[in-house]
């Protein structure tokens, strides 16, 4: 048998797993999106930490992108720790003050709450809780087009790139099956077993690696820092985008909001937010350490997550083929299903509550779920094979955008309700964030068209930035009238 041979059987392995454990142990409809409302400080930080270690930004960006900036790379989950901190001290207080977790009165206790549902309430308006439903989804189904992306490439080393399809619709099948059948249940669960593995793999490849004895020095895992003419550790608009995103991230996306509603107490969210920090730094710097080991020991390797399966496969060693090999590619199968299964379901929830007026039950669901993976797959195609996006474009064009809306969430989560529900302030809120998403969109255009990532970059925190300001003034002068 051929490692190639064994990566396939284990990829069947993993892959009817998820697929029975959905099956078997599915949600029931009361439980379907809040487990009862029983989530922990351990579950929300390992579902935290699964959705956040992605085959994208961890196996595939930080691998790469760690070779040539060292454990600096680790600014990007550092800046969640500010995010997290400022969502614990000023918006928790205010979703416990206003019973976010109980604000839907529907009695559709399957349905939940959800981010639209709540800024909806706050601004009392419909227009908006659609509008901040619409852009947190678009940003949550880019991140399942390029978990796709990178998980169907990583499939190359044993499929030839004709057939990486058949990967793509076996993947997506599977994990849009598991997750439409088990629900909030389910995925919580499978993200657990997810993230240790992929910590257990990092951990056991990086002991394997120092014991080669690589040539290895400090300045490996801390390059001498660059100019202050081009960054302060990272270039600058890399450094920018990196904290500027990751801080505005954490009230911006639909997965926390989910886990919120669906936390026993207030206090169990702060500690596990907190958690997750801890576990997604330590599983980034891992991989960030066993790509730069893994260099020094095999300088040859094509500098790219396929290229260190590829060099795997090629060696000699019985360990490295046979054994290191198959857990690493298991450990990206994993790394990709926890954040398709993440992305996913809160996108199902969103779509349920606020959207469509009836509670269809887990048939509803289930309905939604097919069409979501028909569209993601038909997305796939558009962006990727008709419009030609490459990983690093779609990355820093589309993903960001979910951020547009953090200006309006954060106000709606601080601001005082009777000025919130002032015509002015809701149109505001609207333009200001409709704005701000077209000139994202601009930027990205035509950073795209000069074939310049730094312009790229920048999209989102010079959008962001202006509709903040012109939110926070119009906020501030109404404020001030009012008094």
């Amino acid at each position: 048998m051929t490692p190639f041979e064994v990566i396939f059987m284990c990829t069947l392995g993993i892959l009817a797993y998820f697929l029975i454990y959905g099956i078997i142990y599915k949600s029931d409809v009361k439980s379907y999106f809040n487990c009862d409302k029983q989530l922990n400080k351990t579950e929300f930080g390992n579902s935290f930490a699964a959705a956040s270690t992605s085959l994208a930004t961890v196996l595939f960006f930080f691998i790469t992108l760690g070779l040539e900036n060292g454990l600096y790379i680790l600014i990007s989950p550092l800046s969640y720790l500010i995010g997290i901190l400022l969502f614990n001290k000023t918006i928790l207080p205010k979703l416990q003050k206003y019973d976010y977790a109980n604000i839907n009165k529907s009695n559709a206790i399957s349905v939940g709450n959800t981010l639209g549902l709540f800024m909806g309430e706050r601004y009392n308006s419909r227009l908006i809780r659609m509008m901040i439903s619409f852009i947190t989804i678009i940003g949550i189904v880019s991140i399942l087009l390029i978990e796709l992306y990178v998980g169907v490439d990583i499939f190359n080393i044993f499929i030839k790139t004709e057939y990486k399809e058949i990967a793509l619709i076996l993947i997506s099948i599977v994990a849009f099956t598991y997750t439409g059948l088990g629900g909030l249940n389910t995925v919580v669960k499978t993200d657990k077993l997810q993230f240790w593995f992929m910590f257990i793999v990092a951990s056991v490849i990086i002991i394997w690696l120092f014991m080669q004895k690589p040539t290895i020095t400090i300045k490996d895992f801390f390059p001498t820092p660059m100019p202050l003419t081009k960054g302060l550790l990272l270039e600058w608009p890399l450094l920018f985008n990196m904290i500027f995103v990751n801080i505005l991230l954490i009230p911006s996306m639909l997965r926390n909001w989910q886990l919120i509603s669906a936390t026993r107490d207030y206090s169990e969210v702060s500690k596990g937010l907190m958690r997750g920090f801890y576990l997604t730094a330590t599983i980034s710097a891992l991989f960030i350490v066993l790509g730069i080991l893994f260099f020094k020991i095999f300088p040859h390797t094509q500098v790219s997550l396929n290229g260190i399966l590829i060099s795997m496969a090629s060696s000699e060693d019985f360990i490295v083929s046979y054994i290191f090999l198959p857990l690493l590619f298991m450990a990206c199968l994993m790394a990709l299903l926890s954040t398709v299964d993440s992305s996913l379901l809160p996108v199902v929830q969103s779509i349920s509550t606020d959207f469509i007026k009836s509670n269809g039950g887990r048939k509803r669901y289930l309905q939604i779920t097919f069409v979501m993976l028909i569209i993601t797959l038909g997305l796939y195609w558009i962006v990727f094979k008709i419009m030609g996006f490459n990983l690093i474009e779609w990355l820093y064009t589309i993903f960001s955008l979910v951020t547009i809306s953090s200006p309006a969430i954060i106000l709606g989560c601080l601001g005082n309700e009777n000025i919130l529900r002032k015509k002015v302030i809701k149109m505001t809120v609207v333009f200001a964030t409709i704005v701000g998403l077209f000139l994202a969109l601009l930027i990205s255009y035509i950073g795209n068209k000069m074939g310049n990532v730094w312009l790229i970059q920048l999209n989102t925190p010079v959008a962001t930035l202006i509709s903040s300001l012109w939110i926070v003034t119009t906020y501030k002068l109404k404020t001030h009238k009012q008094c």
